[in-house]
């Protein structure tokens, strides 16, 4: 079987638009989590209010559900570049809309629609970076990718924060800095050429899942409904532990973020030791003894060192998964195989709230991210269940 020619190599622009074109939506959104007590605050009145706050910040991720499979189908059948150009432009435009809405159910139609978007982009982005690289090269490059998703954090949240200080409707505006890539996006982006023969295995190729592929999906639905616990519910932890204000809980995350890109970065040296199922291990693990942290934390220094564990893992576990995924894949189900991918990791994000809200009801934020650990852990030791001949080293 013929692969996608891979003569056609990203230039620098094209580099910076695969390391941002995934995140720069998503980024743009997190300070969101710092400014909801105030949301909480101004919509209070409204029947169900706890729960369409917190789905201000989850909504986009059970569009990215929907629009996923969708998504993939047309990376797959369309290209990468329409598809990655039309969701940086539109989730630049649906984001800052909201910042001129006082509505809540207006703005969570654009919501929606960035949820769109981010299913758009990181489906055409992933599909694009294993078409580019192979190999150590392709763990690298991921391994950059997940290090910068932790440095937009850095920069993101603590600007959330202070927005969020000012006034809640400016933490919108943040997402007019996701124009900054739409215009490299057209320019830079060339796709590897496809012959006739591959046109015809895009058109009728279809998408077979194996036993260690369907474990990555689980994996990073599990990941996420985990993770997804600190930006609904660590501003609310926070101010009532600690006092801690906007820029505070802005300010750690950013810190946790720096953690991420350090665990991005280091990925790729030790895929070079370990197999993808025994970084799987480090990962998890990582995170469930921050969480396990996070559940009996009653000072600053501990919810630092916490969140710094915890993003350390993320960076790692994410790289490490993407470039598993990719590691099996023919060319032409790419874009199907990613957008599933997508869809599964935004729906651990969705689904978020509505398992965890009820739970904090009854119990505390504590009991929340003590079962945030047991369920990282549980994910973990799972993959030792996935067969040694498919979890191998990366080679050349």
């Amino acid at each position: 079987m013929k692969t996608f020619d891979k003569s056609v190599s990203p230039n620098m622009w094209a580099k910076i638009v695969l390391l941002t074109g995934a995140n720069f939506a998503l980024l743009a959104g997190s300070g969101l989590s710092t400014a909801m007590p105030a949301m909480m605050v101004v919509f209070a009145d409204l029947p169900g209010a706890a729960l369409l706050v917190s789905m201000i910040v989850t909504l986009p991720a059970l569009f990215v559900v929907v629009g996923g499979p969708l998504t993939g189908f047309l990376t797959d059948r369309l290209g990468r570049k329409p598809v990655l150009a039309g969701s940086i432009l539109l989730g630049g435009l649906a984001g800052s809309a909201a910042f001129f809405m006082t509505n809540i159910l207006a703005i969570l139609t654009t919501r929606a629609l960035v949820g769109l978007s981010i299913a758009g982009a990181t489906t055409a982005t992933n599909a694009l970076i294993a078409d580019y690289f192979t190999g150590q090269k392709r763990a690298k490059f991921m391994g950059y990718q997940a290090a910068f998703t932790g440095l937009g954090i850095v920069v993101f949240l603590p600007i959330g924060g202070v927005l969020a200080d000012i006034s809640w409707e400016y933490t919108f505006l943040v997402y007019l800095s996701v124009f900054l890539i739409f215009i490299p996006a057209l320019l830079a982006i060339r796709e590897p050429e496809v012959t006739t023969q591959q046109e015809s295995l895009l058109k009728t190729a279809r998408l077979k899942i194996n036993a260690t592929q369907w474990y990555i999906y689980a994996a990073i639905f599990l990941l996420q409904l985990a993770f997804m616990t600190i930006p609904v519910f660590i501003a609310y932890f926070l101010a009532g532990l600690l006092g801690a204000s906007g820029f505070e809980v802005g300010l750690v995350g950013g810190f946790s973020g720096l953690i991420i890109f350090f665990g991005g970065m280091a990925f790729e040296r030790m895929s070079r030791k370990f197999s993808y199922r025994n970084v799987v291990m480090i990962g998890f693990g990582l995170m469930a003894v921050g969480f396990l942290g996070l559940s009996f934390a009653r000072s600053w220094p501990i919810v630092i060192a916490s969140q710094s564990i915890i993003g350390f893992g993320m960076g790692l576990n994410m790289a490490n998964l993407t470039t598993w995924l990719a590691h099996g894949l023919q060319p032409e189900v790419r874009g199907r195989a990613n957008g599933l991918f997508v869809t599964l990791m935004f729906l651990g994000q969705f689904m978020t709230s509505l398992v965890f809200t009820p739970i904090v009801n009854v119990t505390s934020y504590h009991f929340i991210y003590l079962l945030s650990a047991i369920i990282l852990v549980m994910t973990g030791l799972a993959s030792r269940l996935v067969d040694r001949s498919v979890s191998q080293t990366l080679q050349a």
